[in-house]
Formats: C-alpha cells, structure tokens, sequence
C-alpha cells in the first residue's frame, strides 16, 4: 500500500491505493483530527490490497489547513467534502463513505440534502448531537465550562492541534442536531459502529438516533471511549466490521 497526498480544489486529500483500485472509499475524520488519522489509515490497510482506494480530506482549520477559525463552518466542511467526491465521482462509481465523529455528522447532512451517492456508509461513532459534543470535549480541558463563557470566549479545545472556535459554531451546530428520524438515513446500507463508554458522544442520543431510523445497522463496542484507542481490540474490530460491510 502506498499513500500520497494530493491538492484537490485546494484541499489537501491523503489517497491511500494498492495497484490498480476499482472502488473509492471517501473518509472523513472527525473534530481536531485530519486525514492522518490511525482509524483511516487502519481502514486502508485493510481495504487497499482488495482494490480499494481511500480518500480522506483534511477538514477546514484542520491537519495542513491554515484558515482562520472562522472559516470552520458545517457549509465549508460540506462544500468541501462536496468537491472531494467530484473528484472520486471522476474515476469512480462504486464509492462508499466512512465516516468518524463531526465527520459523520457531515455526512448524514450531505445525504440529507443533496441525495446519497454512496453505495455503503460506515458511521463510526457519529456526533449526532455535535453542539453537546463540543461542549464535553471543551470540558475535558475546561471543566465546569459553560455555555455563558462559550458567549464571552468561544471554545479553545486542544486535540491534534489547537482550535479558538468562535460561539457562532456553536449556534450552528444547534441546528444540526441529528437525533431526529430521517428517510434519507433510516436504510440498512448504513452501519453505526458506537461506543459504550464514549465520553464525546453520549450513549443515550446514539441510541435515540438508532431508535428513530431502525433500520440502520449496528454496533455497539462495550467498553471502549470515542477514540477507541484504550484496547487496541477495540480499534481492529470497528475497522474488522466497517471494511466487513463495505465490501458485501
């Protein structure tokens, strides 16, 4: 497997590929992480030698991406992710989609409100409440953060790099709220893979979102926290499963 890191429409897209690949994987990772993430690059270790490309992109204000904070919005993220699979659609016709965190959140607006192009999509754990979910993450280096401070200062998180997110993200993200039944999720071509202890993502709205659209598969990895990262078994086996679905 080989890896290269392509501008597409200025933004920088890490392409991993074996050969001669016949079908795309879009991947999209998630808040305060970039296309260099472990979960992507364990997913094209996986899929690459089986004639699988995986394209991730780097988000805006995020991996190589220099903009200012303001310019990290849901729009700029979608337009972005928008352009990225263009540029698939260019090559490919059989493209799937994984997705982690904010960039499941993405994902399921994109689908919403422009039509799915993807063949198979793999959520792994989905911020379907993205507003609460930044609140929690600012918490883990603010604790007893609240929302009128995020009014005064916006929130500073610190992950793969730092992030001063101004409050009108937030506001934003209140609209996005995706524990709602929607026709456009509510198939069995989607998995969610979550986790049982995730500390970003509270359990009860993944399986509010899993009640409201039931036909969605699922997994639930039972002691594992967001990045799944506290037992390497955890990891391999939400990868094991999305790659075992994106396949059939």
């Amino acid at each position: 497997m080989t890896s290269e890191t392509k501008i597409i429409s200025g933004i920088p897209v890490k392409l991993y590929s074996q050969g001669a690949p016949t079908r795309a994987v879009l991947a999209v990772h998630g808040f305060g992480g970039s296309k260099d993430s472990l979960a992507i690059s364990g997913l094209a270790e996986r899929l690459c030698p089986e004639g699988y490309l995986v394209a991730a992109p780097d988000l805006p204000c995020h991996g190589e991406r220099t903009e200012p904070e303001s310019a990290l919005t849901p729009e700029r993220c979608l337009a972005d992710i928008r352009a990225v699979l263009g540029w698939l659609g260019g090559s490919f016709t059989d493209i799937s989609a994984f997705a982690t965190s904010f960039g499941g959140c993405c994902i399921l607006r994109l689908i919403e409100t422009s039509g799915d192009p993807f063949r198979k999509i793999v959520l792994r754990v989905p911020a379907v409440n993205m507003a609460d979910s930044l609140m929690r993450c600012t918490r883990l280096f603010q604790p007893g953060f609240t929302p009128e401070q995020a009014r005064r200062d916006g929130f500073h998180v610190k992950m793969s790099r730092e992030l001063h997110i101004p409050f009108e993200f937030y506001g934003k993200l209140l609209e996005l709220n995706e524990v709602r039944s929607c026709p456009a999720w509510d198939r069995p071509d989607i998995l969610t893979v979550y986790a049982g202890k995730d500390e970003l993502v509270a359990r009860q709205d993944t399986e509010e979102f899993l009640r409201l659209n039931p036909q969605i598969q699922r997994l639930c990895i039972e002691g594992s926290g967001h990045r799944m990262n506290q037992k390497p078994e955890y990891l391999a086996q939400a990868l094991d499963r999305a790659v075992e679905f994106i396949r059939t």
